[in-house]
């Protein structure tokens, strides 16, 4: 079967790689750039999904959230979170799905026509195709989908060193969010929602120019095939609500699709059985953060350590295949 891949992301190289063990895979990827992404994934992602530690940047056993005049480190139970370099992360997936049979090709999707996706320089005939192409998915506006919910961020890097990732509650700095800084060597990358990115900036004492992204507000009712067509990752909006995680998701959400098509089974269905349990859990939690007296008593609740315990417990329940 040739399967088409647009998008060379985490979740389209996964995608790519799995199913390349038994079929005919072909992998677009745009341009090569650097995702604005803090970069923050579970560690045992390298383990579930057969990836080199070497390309981890920074590991992490604890992180610290702050709100109004509350500091709570928050204890991961070991060295649970680590960051990666999106731009040399990718690149090394997409390796990896090459290394595994994948045709690479670095070129621009502009259209399908009949099972046919036309590229600005090619045109490759597909049984399946796989939008991994971002919350943006230029495969969704062409196929007439409504676009995926998303919120705009803004984010920037600064010459600081911080030894964990710091999240910020207060409104101020992250409106119904929050802002955050994750260590990324001896740079720090900062960002919030944003309506909130200078107030953020003013009280970091720093003046620098910022850039802006989307990240998905997933919802239920997002549509994540049409016929042979398949979304994945961004472009699907898999980012855990609240947290913003989506590293992760998007491979665990890849594998899934992969296993789906392996064995003629409905996408959404295999999805919703492994993930929308804690997708609805975390959407109920992130409404509940936009009340600010119910922002107040869930703030509160991480005082405690047993249920810190909980939500970390939860946060790393490994998903079954």
């Amino acid at each position: 079967m040739n399967i088409v891949v647009i998008g060379g992301g985490v979740a389209g190289s996964t995608v790519s790689r799995l199913l390349a063990k038994n079929h005919n895979v072909t992998l677009i990827q745009d341009r090569k750039w650097d995702k604005p992404c803090g970069g923050g994934t579970k560690i045992r992602a390298f383990e579930e999904f057969d990836l080199d530690t070497s390309i981890i940047r920074e590991k992490f056993t604890s992180l610290k959230m702050f709100y109004k005049n509350d500091e709570i480190d928050l204890d991961l139970l070991g060295e649970n979170l680590c960051i990666v370099f999106r731009e040399e992360f990718d690149e090394y997936l997409r390796n990896e799905a090459k290394n595994s049979g994948v045709n690479l090709i670095y070129d621009k999707f502009i259209k399908i026509e009949k099972n046919i996706a036309i590229l600005k320089n090619n045109k490759i005939k597909f049984d399946i195709l796989i939008a991994a192409d971002g919350v943006n998915s230029t495969v969704r506006k062409h196929l007439g989908l409504k676009d995926i919910p998303k919120v705009l961020t803004y984010y920037a890097r600064i010459d600081k060193k911080i030894e964990k990732p710091l999240f910020y509650f207060d409104r101020k700095f992250g409106d119904d969010f929050y802002a955050w800084e994750f260590p990324h060597n001896n740079q720090t990358h900062i960002g919030s929602e944003a309506s909130s990115f200078d107030n953020f900036k003013k009280y970091l004492n720093i003046d620098i120019k910022n850039k802006g992204y989307f990240i998905p507000s997933w919802q239920k009712n997002i549509q994540i095939q049409k016929d042979n067509i398949y979304f994945v990752g961004d472009s699907a909006g898999q980012v855990m609500p609240l947290s913003f995680e989506g590293i992760y998701f998007a491979m665990m959400s890849a594998k899934i699709l992969a296993y789906s098509i392996e064995n003629n089974l409905d996408y959404k269905k295999e999805w919703n059985k492994r993930l929308l349990l804690q997708f609805k859990f975390m959407k109920m939690l992130e409404n509940g953060m936009k009340n600010n007296i119910l922002r107040e008593i869930i703030m509160f609740s991480f005082k405690f350590k047993f249920i810190q315990k909980i939500s970390v417990k939860m946060w790393l329940t490994k998903i079954k295949m």
